[in-house]
Formats: structure tokens, C-alpha cells, sequence
């Protein structure tokens, strides 16, 4: 709370019968709601004027509560005017943190406990926060035990007033026994170096590395990768995934990055995660929760993204971590660990949640992905706050998230295993001729064929129709040349190309070298017979006598 540990001041409670309300609304505040007794030097004011005051710091506000016990005193009053308990709030500003540059405010609260009187409410209704900007915010409670009625100065439209549910609550209960308002004492984990949360960011810097140096056609910009390379590398399209069956993209879609400033992001946010988390819920809940929360962002990814969408980015996985964060924040009793949880999780989930902007370098936020990490790491966050005993610095059943997190890892295998078998037909396929240039009809493409070739060599579908040309001209040797050249790296095309497209070149091959080497013709024709039943080409090759008598 403070840098310095005075001697707490003598707040008279020692005069004070301990049956009263008073004493026992202060033992539940500082049992359930983080306060202890003042320590503060700038309170003694209003400890001269109070019967019990209390503080409490979160790291960002800092509270004090000033109880006056009209049950002990039935004629105390709370003797001290706005403007004095605002200057009062002023010197303690020190104790407060801040949020972006922005200092966090010292609330002031009097609280008058006992049989209420005529004049409380007049009198107290001037304790209220005086502007939005203010950063000092008194406000005033009346716990009126004859009646049992709350009455709170801050009170609104919205909102009773803080702490009112609280106090409402037990003023109607019976009393609790003095052996269960003890502060609960939580076993916490020292800090240490995020391990786990390091080796996360090198596979992420690693693979983006392959995605530059690897990548299918030049990089631009911010060294930003073409889409042909995030396909290659496993980006999540629901057509490639719903169709083709390539389930694997949900897992290596989160270890992608569209360029170098998404990296840059993700990766900041996964460090901040990390510190806060790895040590505090242990390496295995932490790789679980990661693994959880990226595949959570993959499959809403999948189930919402329009079809034309390649989904990237491990932000889902990131996501998870915060809304993990936010729940597991109510396992440690209100404080400090707890309030700076909550602000870190909040600072990065509410803009990362709302679609205000979908500005990165011109590409579109994936909100679906980022929704379905935060449900996976508030499941997980769920079961992490129920397996958690008080008594344990990490939540149990250990073993079992770390069997989710190794499964995880293994898991990576086979869309690694598969990225490598289909990054050459990939590759392949950047130097094809692009659907939006590729000609609507043969004869524009017989048109254009010396064309294409020149600019998309290794794309043998003009090819076969140069050979045809070829053909007709009488140009037996230029046909065999082009046929030969468009079968050349048959390996690489023939898993993206139609049959059609090796069978007709074969057949134009037949053809053209049927004169001179007729045996050599009718074993190139063979496969080409066995395809082609009828048709054209067919009888092509039956004019020859290359399908057989």
C-alpha cells in the first residue's frame, strides 16, 4: 500500500461493546472485500472523527472507509465537511496507480451505522462525486440496524450505490461466527521466467521466418507474405477444410502471421499473457489453455468467416489467455493480484472483442477467431477456478492438462507432416496462369497460347493447345517439342490439374511422333487409349492405329 509502515493509528475500537454492528460490518469488509485497519499517517483526521477507519488498495484506487458506530454512540455523527474529506483524499492520491498516464482515483466512504435519525440523509447527500473528472469521490452510507434499511448518497438509476448489495445482505443474515471472517490466505506462485511462453514466441518468429524465406512469390510491404504462401503453410480456408478435408489448418492457422506487424502484436500480447500466467497457473495449464484457445478461435474461425477468407494469426490462442485471465482473477480475494488481473485481461479483451476498426495494414480482424479463443479460455478458466484449492499455489489435476498440452504438441505433427507433402503442389501453383487471366474459351486461349507460354512457362495447358496448332501446320517436330515441354514436370501439376490435361498432351505426343517411331507412339498412346473412350481425340488416335487394331 504504502512505502513506509507507520505505526497504525488508535482508532478507539477498543471502547466500542464488540456486539455492535459496526465492528462486525468491519470484520466482513476486511474478511471478504480486501480492507485491514488504517496504517496511513494522512487518515488521522478522519480518524479523529470515526470510530473504525479502514483502507484498501488494489494497486490502482485506493479506498478509505470510515465507520461511525451509532449503535455504541447513539448521538455520533460523521463531523467532517466535503471539502475537508476532499482535501484529504487529495494527500493520499500518492497510493493510487495509474491507467494509461491516467491516475486512478482515492475514494472516500462514511459509513453511519445504528438507529438512523431525521437529519442523516440531509446531511449526508452532500458526500457524491463532484464532476467525472474528479479524482477524489467521496460518498455516504446509512446502515440503519432498527430498520434495516441501506441508504447510499451514490446512489443511481443504474446502481444502488457501492457496496450496497453487500451490506444489504448481511444487515437481513444472521451473523457469522468470528472463526469464519478470517482473511482467507492464498497460496501464490513465485514469479518466474515464462518458459513456456518464450519457446510459444520462438516457433511463432521461426515459422514466419519460413514463411518469408519459403514463401511463394515475393513479399511486400511490411514484410507481408502473398496469400499463396499462408495456403501453403496451412492458413485456415473453409473451403480447403469443409471440402478438401484438410482438417489440419486448424491447427497450423494459429502459428501463421498475415505480416510482420501482426506478428509484432501477437506477440506482445502472448508475452504480457505469459508473464502474468505461466507461473501463476503452471506450465501445464498454460499450455493446455493455450491449445484450447487456439483451437477455439480455428473452429468459430471456420464456422462464421465468409468462404473467400484465409484466417491467420495466433490472436484466438491469445485471447484464450486473457478470458482465462479474467476468470481465474476471482480465485484470489480482492487486492492487489486480483484487481491487476482483471485490468490486464480487460485492457486487451474489450478492444480486441469490439469491432470498432478493421485496420491491420488493410486486412480484416478476425473477430470470430478472437470470440471463440476467449469461450475456449473462459471453459478453461471455468474448470481451472473449480480444481483450484485455496491451499495449492497452481489448480490440480496437473497431469491432466498437461496429457491436453503434450497432445497439442504431437497433434502439430500432422499439419506439419502435411504442409510438407503439399508445399511443392502449392508452390507449383503460383506459376500457373491466375483464374482472373485465364482465357474464357479455346479459341481465345489458342489465341494468346505463344503468349502464355512466354509469361507462365511451366503451365502446359497452353501448351497442348500450341501443339494442335503445331499439328495442323504439319510441324510434327515444333508438336513433339511442346508436348514433350508441357509433360516435363507432369509430377508437380498432376495432383492440381484435370486428367484431361496429361492425356490430351500424351495424345498430342502419339501423335506427332507416330510417323517416324510408330512403336514408340502407340506406347505413349497407351494410357491415353485406356482414358478416352470416344471422342475426338479418340478418333484421332484410332485413325493412327495407336489404340490398337
Amino acid at each position: 500500500m504504502t512505502s513506509t509502515d507507520p505505526t497504525p493509528p488508535d482508532f478507539g475500537t477498543s471502547e466500542i461493546p464488540p456486539e455492535t454492528f459496526c465492528i462486525y460490518l468491519a470484520k466482513q469488509f476486511i474478511a471478504k472485500k480486501g480492507f485491514e485497519l488504517a496504517s496511513v499517517p494522512e487518515v488521522q483526521k478522519l480518524a479523529a472523527v470515526s470510530d473504525i477507519v479502514l483502507t484498501q488498495s488494489d494497486g490502482y484506487t485506493f479506498t478509505i472507509l470510515c465507520m461511525i458506530d451509532r449503535e455504541a454512540y447513539p448521538n455520533e455523527a460523521f463531523s467532517l465537511g466535503v471539502d475537508e474529506v476532499r482535501q484529504i483524499g487529495e494527500t493520499c492520491l500518492k497510493y493510487t496507480g495509474k491507467i494509461n498516464s491516467a491516475k486512478m482515483p482515492v475514494f472516500i466512504r462514511i459509513m453511519e451505522v445504528g438507529p438512523g435519525s431525521t437529519d442523516q440523509q440531509q446531511r449526508l447527500k452532500l458526500f457524491k462525486r463532484s464532476s467525472l473528472r474528479a479524482k477524489v469521490i467521496p460518498s455516504a452510507m446509512i446502515v440503519d440496524t432498527a430498520s434495516g434499511e441501506v441508504w447510499n448518497s451514490d446512489r443511481t438509476w443504474i446502481s444502488k450505490g457501492v457496496y450496497h448489495g453487500f451490506v444489504e445482505q448481511l444487515v437481513a443474515a444472521p451473523r457469522e461466527a468470528d472463526g469464519n471472517l478470517a482473511p482467507p490466505v492464498i497460496a501464490v506462485a513465485q514469479p518466474s521466467f515464462p518458459i513456456l511462453t518464450a519457446a510459444i514466441l520462438a516457433v511463432l518468429f521461426a515459422v514466419f521466418a519460413a514463411e518469408i524465406v519459403y514463401g511463394i512469390g515475393p513479399w511486400t510491404k511490411m514484410l507481408e507474405p502473398t496469400i499463396a504462401t499462408l495456403v501453403a503453410f496451412g492458413g485456415l480456408a473453409q473451403s480447403l477444410v469443409l471440402q478438401s478435408g484438410q482438417w489440419y489448418r486448424l491447427l497450423s492457422a494459429p502459428f501463421l502471421h498475415v505480416d510482420a506487424a501482426h506478428l509484432a502484436m501477437n506477440a506482445v500480447g502472448l508475452f504480457l499473457a505469459g508473464r502474468a500466467l505461466e507461473s501463476l497457473i503452471g506450465r501445464a495449464w498454460f499450455g493446455a489453455l493455450y491449445a484450447v484457445g487456439a483451437l477455439g478461435g480455428s473452429l468459430l474461425s471456420l464456422v462464421l468467416n465468409p468462404a473467400s477468407i484465409v484466417s491467420v494469426g495466433a490472436s484466438g490462442a491469445i485471447m484464450g489467455l486473457f478470458a482465462a485471465m479474467l476468470v481465474i482473477s476471482m480465485h484470489f480475494p480482492p487486492g492487489a493480484l486480483r484487481t491487476g488481473l482483471q485490468m490486464n485481461a480487460i485492457y486487451v479483451l474489450i478492444p480486441s472483442l469490439l469491432p470498432l476498426a478493421s485496420a491491420l495494414q488493410g486486412h480484416k480482424v478476425d473477430y470470430a477467431a478472437h470470440f471463440g479463443g476467449a469461450i475456449g479460455g473462459v471453459a478453461v478458466g471455468l474448470v481451472m477456478l473449480r480444481v483450484w484449492s485455496q491451499t495449492e499455489v497452481s489448480p490440480g489435476f496437473r497431469q491432466a492438462a498437461a496429457a491436453i498440452a503434450v497432445a497439442g504438441v504431437f497433434a502439430l505433427a500432422y499439419p506439419v507432416i502435411s504442409i510438407l507433402q503439399s508445399y511443392q503442389a502449392a508452390a507449383f501453383t503460383a506459376q500457373l496462369i491466375p483464374p482472373d487471366k485465364f482465357p474464357k474459351t479455346n479459341s481465345d486461349m489458342r489465341a494468346h497460347a505463344a503468349e502464355l507460354i512466354a509469361q507462365y512457362p511451366h503451365d502446359p495447358r497452353p501448351r497442348f493447345l500450341r501443339t494442335a496448332d503445331l499439328l495442323d501446320a504439319n510441324d510434327p517436330a515444333g508438336a513433339e517439342r511442346e508436348a514433350r515441354a508441357g509433360l516435363a514436370e507432369e509430377g508437380a501439376w498432376r495432383s492440381i490439374l484435370t486428367p484431361q490435361v496429361g492425356t490430351g498432351l500424351r495424345a498430342m505426343l502419339a501423335i506427332a511422333i507416330s510417323r517416324d517411331r510408330p512403336e514408340e507412339a502407340r506406347s505413349t498412346a497407351r494410357p491415353a487409349c485406356a482414358a478416352l473412350k470416344d471422342g475426338p481425340m479418340r478418333k484421332l488416335l484410332d485413325d493412327r492405329k495407336l489404340c490398337g487394331t
